[in-house]
């Protein structure tokens, strides 16, 4: 897909996750256009800090920044870098605030002038804060390296605007991970849970009533028109059917729960519907789950301490023979040989 066409794509992202993305590749020496191109997108593109991006192909382009390089925490290490000023209008209205628990309320409100595919949500659990984070539009699949770049920045942000370490009281991932484990719990300070319902950060009440040192009224007032106009004009629908189908098999897959009817009735839809609407975008509801499992199979199967048996209970399959006969139709080759072939090199 050409990059102006991409650009176009709904929901859609400023740019600066890619820019620093192509700046971090160019710094280990390894080329950005190839990668660029994979996603969609062309570096002209990103020359204007206002741009807007698919921000399907913003996720894509971290992803395969991190296979270039062989760093399954590049998203990590991206925000850790990175300044969180890059994020524009989001960054500074939400740190002209008074305290840590007024400044999530303004990040939740206009996160959307930054990406509209990922959709914060501010609310209480067991009796604590949580700030827990959706995907609408890019697959979850596609857009884990984001999501951890997206979380690690805003604790970054949190830290430098009320001048502490703050530290949550646990951070959650929907996707699984079995490497670099350490360095996730030595960013966050605190339990990092893979594989869980949700993407999640949970506070105490205690940081949340810290207040910021950036904390500025004169300026919220000056911002919060603007903010409130862009938002209304950034107010952009759900995402395709697909991929919100996509994001529900993900979660329901390992429970054996992702039947249609199920599935449906999450998208508050009934299943005729939602076969349907699937038609409309050229496929079907069996369609999106093989190729759910298909793409599940391969990330799965990077993973040494996964066995077989425990990738056919996480794809929602009775045993490890039903994986191999549906591996075999999707690749060509049992599992275990797809296993053994080694990783592509990184491009150069």
């Amino acid at each position: 897909m050409p990059a102006e066409a991409s650009a176009r794509v709904l929901p859609t992202a400023l740019a600066f996750a890619v820019r620093l993305t192509v700046a971090a590749l160019r710094e280990r020496g390894v080329a950005a256009e190839p990668i660029l191109a994979r996603a969609g997108l062309t570096e002209p593109v990103l020359d204007d800090r206002q741009t807007r991006i698919s921000a399907a192909a913003q996720c894509k382009c971290l992803e395969f920044a991190a296979e270039a390089l062989g760093d399954e925490a590049f998203g990590l290490r991206l925000a850790e870098a990175s300044n969180p000023r890059e994020a524009g209008a989001l960054f500074y209205v939400a740190n002209a605030a008074s305290t840590l628990l007024e400044a999530s309320r303004l990040y939740t409100r206009y996160f959307r002038l930054s990406n509209e595919a990922i959709r914060p949500r501010l609310s209480r659990a067991e009796g604590a804060p949580v700030l827990e984070f959706s995907c609408h539009g890019p697959p979850r699949l596609q857009a884990s390296q984001y999501v951890e770049f997206h979380v690690a920045l805003l604790l970054k942000a949190m830290r430098d605007a009320t001048g502490t370490r703050v530290r949550p009281v646990e951070v959650a991932f929907a996707h699984r991970r079995t490497a670099d484990l350490e360095e996730f719990n030595r960013f966050f300070g605190c339990p990092v849970e893979f594989g869980a319902p949700s993407d999640s950060v949970t506070l105490s009440d205690e940081v949340m009533a810290l207040r910021l040192t950036t904390g500025d009224p004169y300026l919220f007032e000056t911002l919060r028109p603007f903010c409130e106009a862009a938002a209304l004009g950034r107010n952009t629908g759900r995402g395709a059917v697909r991929a919100r189908v996509e994001n529900e098999v993900e979660r329901l897959l390992p429970h054996g729960r992702a039947q249609k009817p199920a599935v449906a009735r999450s998208l508050a839809m009934s299943p005729r519907t939602l076969a349907r609407r699937l038609a409309t975008e050229g496929t079907s509801y069996e369609a999106v789950v093989d190729r759910m499992r298909h793409s599940l199979a391969m990330e799965y199967l990077r993973e040494p301490d996964l066995s077989l048996s425990q990738i056919a209970w996480l794809l929602g399959y009775e045993d490890s023979t039903s994986l191999s006969h549906a591996f075999r139709r999707w690749a060509g080759q049992s599992p275990s040989a797809a296993r053994r072939a080694p990783p592509p090199s990184p491009a150069r």
